[in-house]
Parts: C-alpha cells; structure tokens; sequence
C-alpha cells in the first residue's frame, strides 16, 4: 500500500469564555478526531499530550522544535477515510506569554471506493454541522487566532499543487490518492496571544477533507442512474 502522510494541527471546540489573563497560548493537548469522514471507525477517546519545549518561537526560518508527529496522536493514527466528508480534530491551547510556532505531521489513508485529487485543511471552532470557518465568525477587536505558517513551506508526498487560501486553509490538487493509498502533508502553525489579553477560546479546530476525482463521482453517478432505468425496464417486462 503506498504510503501517504498528512501534516496539520486538529481543532476542537471553542469555548467562547473572556478573562483577564494574557492569551498568549501553547497546545496542551489534542482529541480523537470525529466526524463522518471515518464512517463506522470507533476512536478510542484519549487525549494526546502535547509537548512544546521551545514555547514562543515565532517565526524560525528552520523547522520548529516544537513538533507535533503522527497527528491526531493516540487514537485512530492514521487517520483512514471510509466516506468523502469531514473530519475533525480538536486542540486544546493554554496561555504562555507569546506566540508559539509548531510542525505538524499526519497520515491519511483513503479507504473509500472514490479516488481523490485533491485535499483541503481548515482551521475553525467547533465539530460537525457546528464547525465555523474563522471568516463566519464575528471576533472581538485585538483577538488573534491560530493560522497556517509560510516559513516551513508545507508539503505533500502526493500533491504538487498548494493555494494557500489566506491564513486558515491549505488547499492541495495536482495528484491522485487511489483507494488504499495514504498520503504524507507537512505544515507549521502559529498559536498566538491575544493583542487585547482577552481569553476568547480554549480549544480550536482542523478540518481535513478529502477532494474526491470528479470524473469518479460522474461515473457513480451514471451507474447509479443506469441500474435505476434497467430496474424500470425490467419491472415493465414482468407487468
């Protein structure tokens, strides 16, 4: 089977509390990914402990100490597609003084029946139908939240193609994951402070889907479409 792996930071929810204490935050630790992505899969729910032994090192030219491997950590690593949707990760952040820069590392398997030609990470607040995009989100002035990094450029071991879509998704294309292979994504991530010292979230979300091949969506469509209309044909025969 080849091999594919998928660097990115996963996001939990978001806990929209406000506090006095500076923002500034570090990744404590991640949850079991969810989501209808991983189909019948059950993740054990455990929370991966995340180190962070170089707190505060925005912007390094040179790959962050700070490293995050075999993401989502200790449950359903890799983390292996059954349907093309969704799914979600969660990390949990707390305050440190400064912005904190880390690397992240993945492996996605797509064991679906659709090849993909493409990949999309989000970063966002909230699970499920409860995930919002930063864009849909009305954030209180001198809040910053967590972004994708350009100073480690990300990479595939599967995609040539990146649009980087602002701060906050990572879009690959330019290749093709057939079912039963993996994929390999790199990426570096800031987690920042607050300008204003506000405490706006606990917890913040990556969602990471699968772009299925459309001439492989066209296909199901049509065979879909063609044993409908030979049940019909055949229906009438027996009348």
């Amino acid at each position: 089977m080849k091999k594919l792996t998928s660097i990115f930071v996963v996001t939990l929810g978001i806990s929209l509390s406000y506090g006095t204490e500076a923002s500034a935050r570090i990744i404590t630790e991640i949850s079991p990914p969810t989501g209808s992505g991983l189909g019948n899969t059950f993740c054990t729910f455990v929370q991966t402990p995340v180190e962070t032994p170089n707190p505060n090192n925005d912007n390094t030219i040179e790959q962050s100490q700070n490293v995050i491997p075999n993401f989502p950590g200790l449950s359903c690593t890799p983390i292996t597609y059954q349907n093309v949707a969704p799914v979600d990760t969660s990390l949990f952040v707390e305050p440190s003084g400064g912005t904190t820069e880390y690397f992240v590392s993945t492996t996605v398997v797509n064991e679906t029946n659709t090849n993909w030609n493409g990949f999309r990470f989000q970063i966002g607040f909230g699970n499920g139908n409860n995930f919002a995009p930063p864009e849909l989100i009305l954030l209180p002035a001198g809040v910053i939240i967590p972004s994708f990094d350009e100073d480690t450029e990300p990479t595939s071991s599967q995609f040539t193609q990146l649009i980087q879509d602002g701060s906050f998704s990572l879009v690959w294309s330019g290749g093709n994951v057939a079912p039963g292979e993996s994929v390999d994504f790199s990426f570096s991530l800031d987690v920042p402070d607050d300008l204003a010292g506000l405490n706006f979230y606990e917890s913040f979300t990556i969602r990471a889907t699968p772009v299925p091949e459309p001439f492989t969506l066209l296909g199901v469509a049509t065979s879909i479409g063609m044993g409908a209309a030979f049940k019909h044909k055949q229906q009438k025969k027996s009348k």
